[in-house]
């Protein structure tokens, strides 16, 4: 009888456990799906180019020398060496690595030397300056052959250049800068990036799969019991302490185990994973560190009364473990044979391992041993704590049932913390990936121009925040009149917003209500032209701005065009980020008072996140505050944010492209207004002429809201 209620337990928990369950399989098989078309794109993305990853032709008598000075070419003619010379002139991109790349395939070089273009004047001037030197790094044969290279032939030439110049001090003007450069060993780049994935991506999605579904489901397992008082009827069946727990352990465990396994049988499917003598060891792995995190939530569950103090004390395991996952993304030389049998460590390297077909069998079995071990430990260790609980079986009405359900001030606070966390910190990673995935396309195409490797240089006078920020604009600037780089960040707002509806379950529960949708959009448009177009002429009338001409530059038409459209997704996600995302939860954490906080808090982090932007001042925070408690209003007034996506939108486009003013101090945008500002570096929103319309915007939104609550003559 006992086992078939140990039986009925877990079944119940794998099938309805309430707010986890199999709701967290068809996430985790999601999240499977989307990871095995990951890499079928990445895979079959074969025009795409990325440095280091070219098919060489091995060689160790070559040596690419690129911008070789005079004086260089004088040298050659006198010394001997044996290694082949190849003599590239004219490319000035010190630091573009994928061209550096290409020569050593062109040439079946191993090593590539690059002087500055003015090497040699530079020294007849008595300034310093670097020879850079790049290798293929397949193995260390060619560091080796680089320094060999430069101490026996380079070195030779720093005696020449001080002899034949007459220079003082010549043995110390100029360096070998001995920089890498990735490379491989003849293998396609497909391969190589799909070693990477099999070595890095796919355990850390195992142990993200394995710790989501293990809270999902654990923390309701015995917590949620307690939480909806039905655990004491659980207690007072004919069941041993220890058998409830193995039986919660075991629906845990089939809850995590099951979509981990899917994700390791669909990435079997992917032939670069396909090793038969690796599928044993991976299992093992997967399914031993399966029930080392089911134990361990399990317990947590037996400690706590409720589902959400259960997750509070599961959130620290969470992210230990995971950051640990990611402590162990490096290089095999740097990885001791130790490693391989501690928990968790080796499970990460021997998945990692194993699904590029280099199992470590001993390793894995030891490792599983030792944390199959350390599962039952912990059983045992919850089954004790689970004896000290007692419980009082009482008939109670359904109120007193809830006000027993209470969560203590401190439950209530720390659920508080948590979320105000998840309002910032989770709108900051959403927009670190996507800006940072357009950004890379366009950062790799950069790296081409020689105006990168001035960037670079100039790097080294760099002396405190405000010169980091400085340059951080300039690039921003150069990628802000890149027709791509638009095309890509407005792609990016989309995904954003698309990313907060996913979340949000609906569009509708983040303000993009569908009712007057088209009716409140025009009214935007309206209003954010009207508030901008006020600032302008406020801005004109005290001299701050002047008009020089109308109309595009030559050959910004399509960097225009971009522009405009970039504008419209990145207004709705900010708006959704900041209103529609952000003010609910608030709400929800502040219950009675929420809709005050959610004004306040949701525009001082909006203010917070522009305060990195160029020339941010006290008068630009005190703006865009006020700019975003009049958005705030509005969307508590109409209950969408449709309005306010409109009005943002039409604010940034009309402030840099018809105008041709900075936007929140970044770089201007081609505009069909050349003007002269003379203003805050921030641009218009840190000055006083835009406090003084954001100001009457409010003001007139009171008085409007005041007459509107005003009874009739009539009715009085």
């Amino acid at each position: 009888m006992s086992k078939n209620k140990g039986q009925a337990i877990t079944k119940s928990l794998f099938l309805h456990s309430g707010r986890g369950g199999t709701q967290v399989c068809s996430t985790t098989f999601a999240m499977a799906v989307w990871f095995v078309w990951a890499c079928i794109v990445c895979l079959f993305s074969w025009w795409f180019s990325f440095y280091g990853l070219n098919d060489y032709t091995s060689s160790t008598n070559t040596v690419v020398m690129v911008n070789p000075p005079d004086s260089f070419i004088e040298y050659r003619e006198e010394a001997e060496t044996s290694r082949q010379l190849i003599f590239y002139e004219e490319w000035d991109a010190a630091f573009d690595f994928m061209k550096m790349s290409d020569f050593m395939h062109d040439h079946a070089a191993g090593v590539v030397i690059f002087f500055p273009e003015d090497f040699d004047d530079t020294l007849k001037r008595g300034e310093d300056s670097s020879i850079l030197t790049y290798y293929r790094t397949a193995t260390l044969d060619y560091m080796y052959i680089r320094d060999d290279f430069v101490d026996e032939y380079l070195e030779g030439y720093r005696v020449y250049l001080a002899d034949g110049y007459n220079l003082e001090n010549a043995g110390d003007s100029w360096e070998v800068v001995r920089d890498d450069i990735p490379t491989n060993n003849g293998e396609p780049w497909a391969v190589l990036f799909g070693r990477s994935m099999g070595r890095n991506f796919i355990p850390i999605l195992l142990f993200i799969v394995l710790l989501y579904a293990a809270m999902s489901s654990g923390t309701e397992a015995i917590s949620g019991q307690k939480e909806r008082g039905t655990f004491s009827r659980i207690l007072l069946s004919p069941v041993s302490r220890k058998d409830i727990v193995q039986a919660f352990t075991n629906g845990v465990f089939l809850s995590s185990a099951i979509p981990s396994i899917v994700v390791i049988i669909i990435t079997w499917l992917i032939p670069l994973y396909r090793h038969p003598a690796s599928f044993i060891p991976i299992l093992l792995l997967t399914i031993s560190l399966a029930l080392f995190i089911s134990a361990l939530t399990v317990m947590i569950s037996v400690m706590n009364d409720t589902v959400t103090s259960a997750q509070t004390a599961f959130l620290p395991i969470f992210f230990i473990l995971v950051t640990i996952a990611v402590t162990c993304i490096n290089g095999d030389e740097d990885t001791g044979e130790f490693y391989y049998f501690i928990p968790v460590y080796g499970h990460f390297y021997g998945l990692g391992d194993g699904f590029n077909g280099q199992p470590h069998i001993l390793a894995s079995i030891v490792c599983s041993a030792v944390t199959a071990a350390l599962a039952f430990a912990i059983t045992k260790i919850s089954s004790k704590l689970l004896m000290s609980e007692k419980f009082t079986v009482l008939t109670t009405s359904s109120e007193e049932e809830e006000i027993a359900r209470e969560p203590s001030v401190f439950e209530k606070t720390v659920d508080s913390i948590i979320g105000l966390f998840d309002v910032v910190l989770y709108p900051l990673m959403v927009l670190s990936i996507f800006q940072l995935l357009a950004m890379i396309p366009v950062a790799v195409a950069y790296m081409r121009d020689p105006a990168y490797s001035d960037f670079i240089a100039d790097l080294a006078n760099v002396s405190g925040v405000a010169d980091i920020i400085e340059r951080t604009m300039t690039i921003l600037g150069i990628f802000m009149n890149d027709a791509k780089f638009l095309a890509l960040m407005a792609v990016a707002y989309i995904l954003m917003i698309l990313t907060y509806i996913r979340r949000a379950k609906g569009a509708a529960n983040i303000g993009l209500v569908k009712e007057k949708m088209p009716k409140f959009y025009c009214l935007g448009i309206v209003l954010g032209i009207t508030l901008m177009s006020l600032v302008f002429a406020l801005l004109v009338a005290t001299g701050k701005t002047t008009v020089e001409g109308f109309g595009l530059p030559s050959g910004s038409i399509l960097t225009f065009i971009f522009s405009l459209l970039m504008w419209v997704p990145q207004g709705a996600a900010e708006e959704v980020m900041f209103r529609g995302f952000m003010m609910p939860k608030i709400k929800s954490i502040f219950g009675k008072h929420g809709s005050v906080f959610a004004i306040v808090i949701s525009s001082i982090l909006f203010s917070v996140f522009h305060c990195f932007n160029g020339g941010f001042s006290i008068v630009a925070l005190i703006n865009i505050f006020l700019l975003a408690v009049f958005f705030a209003l509005i969307y508590e007034k109409t209950g969408s944010i449709v309005i306010t996506c409109a009005a943002h939108t039409m604010w940034n486009m009309f402030q840099g492209n018809i105008y041709g003013l900075s936007v929140s101090g970044n770089a201007s945008v081609p505009a069909l207004l050349a003007t002269n500002y003379t203003g805050s570096s921030f641009g218009p929103e840190g000055t006083l002429e835009a406090t003084a319309v954001i100001i009457a915007a409010l003001a007139v939104m009171a008085v409007i809201t005041l007459c509107r609550k005003r009874p009739s003559p009539k009715a009085s």
